[in-house]
């Protein structure tokens, strides 16, 4: 199993400055190896006012030299809002900065006021994702390029500069359906499960994406992800009180955004509902054994943690990061 630290956790507080914030940041980033962790993820909104949500590329960009190890994810782009011209050209431009270490997630996003700044709506997510992630992989290929498509057009365009990874960086696309799971199979690298997914639905996403690899005309070796959200103490107690103002204040946010939709798995969004029907929550013995689950019977890959009962300040964030290194992310080692 590998693990990614969600930067956001570390990169949201509106009392303090974004560049201390930062400075705090990349000092975490140059000892995360050394913690157990594989990778770093920044997602992405737009107009979020009043939480903030500092823009994923470049985010990882200003942390790629702090450590020459460490995977640096998207996690995720909301590639419908986004010219895929444009964001072909970051990716290969971000596989270079951190010398092929870059890993690009995808989604379709959910919020109606992004996508009408971005001038489409939902109805047209789906086939925007489509072509978008097509004529990224031919502008990567290095060749010129002609394409004829609903949305996008381009005429004989090459971009400059190819990525360092071949063919292109992984494509983990985000899955919160079955068919979003069977799209991350035949579209993707990996397919990446929500942080909020209940239990019982994760392992039904998890089985919908496996059998849709193994059934492909041909079948790849396929990536499973997951972001989740972790409170980890010495007691269960301790797990689950540390962690209720954040699954709050969260359920408020989410709340607003029209996050669940009728056609997806249930997203856990309400505060009132069981931390242990969608978070890994507990003791580090408890923890682990969530995780080992996942790891054993859905076959995850990775898991991207964010942290429900992280601290506020840096001194004490660097002591709790130690705590999960050495008492959970070490037994995975």
């Amino acid at each position: 199993m590998k693990f990614g630290l969600n930067l956001r956790d570390f990169l949201s507080d509106p009392e303090r400055s974004i560049y201390s914030q930062l400075e705090d940041t990349a000092a975490i980033i140059r000892d995360a190896t050394s913690l157990g962790f594989w990778g770093a993820y920044m997602p992405q909104h737009w107009i979020s006012h009043p939480t903030i949500w500092l823009q994923p590329i470049p985010v990882l960009a200003r942390l790629a030299p702090e450590n020459s190890n460490l995977k640096l994810i998207t996690g995720i782009v909301l590639l419908p809002l986004h010219n895929p011209i444009q964001v072909a050209d970051e990716v290969a431009t971000m596989d270079h900065i951190t010398n092929g270490r870059f890993i690009l997630g995808v989604g379709l996003g959910y919020r109606d006021v992004e996508f009408e700044v971005a001038g489409t709506s939902r109805k047209e997510r789906v086939s925007r994702f489509r072509e978008s992630i097509k004529l990224m992989k031919l502008l990567w290929s290095g060749e010129e390029v002609t394409f004829e498509g609903k949305h996008w057009k381009l005429r004989g365009g090459r971009l400059g500069l190819t990525p360092v990874q071949q063919p292109h960086p992984p494509i983990w696309i985000a899955c919160q359906s079955p068919v979003t799971a069977r799209r991350s199979a035949t579209l993707g690298d990996g397919c990446l499960l929500g942080p909020r997914i209940e239990w019982r639905y994760f392992q039904e996403l998890a089985d919908t994406y496996w059998q849709t690899v193994h059934e492909a005309p041909s079948p790849t070796e396929g990536f499973l992800a997951s972001h989740r959200c972790i409170s980890i103490a010495p007691t269960r107690q301790e797990a689950l009180q540390a962690a209720q103002e954040k699954v709050e204040t969260s359920a408020r946010m989410y709340g607003t955004w029209r996050m669940q939709e009728p056609t997806i798995s249930n997203l856990g969004l309400s505060s009132t509902k069981d931390l242990s029907e969608w978070a890994i929550v507990g003791t580090p013995e408890e923890c682990a054994e969530t995780i080992a689950l996942c790891e054993e019977e859905m076959k995850v890959d990775y898991m991207g943690l964010t942290f429900l009962n992280l601290p506020r300040g840096p001194s004490q964030r660097r002591e709790y990061l130690q705590y999960v290194s050495e008492e959970l992310l070490s037994r995975f080692a």
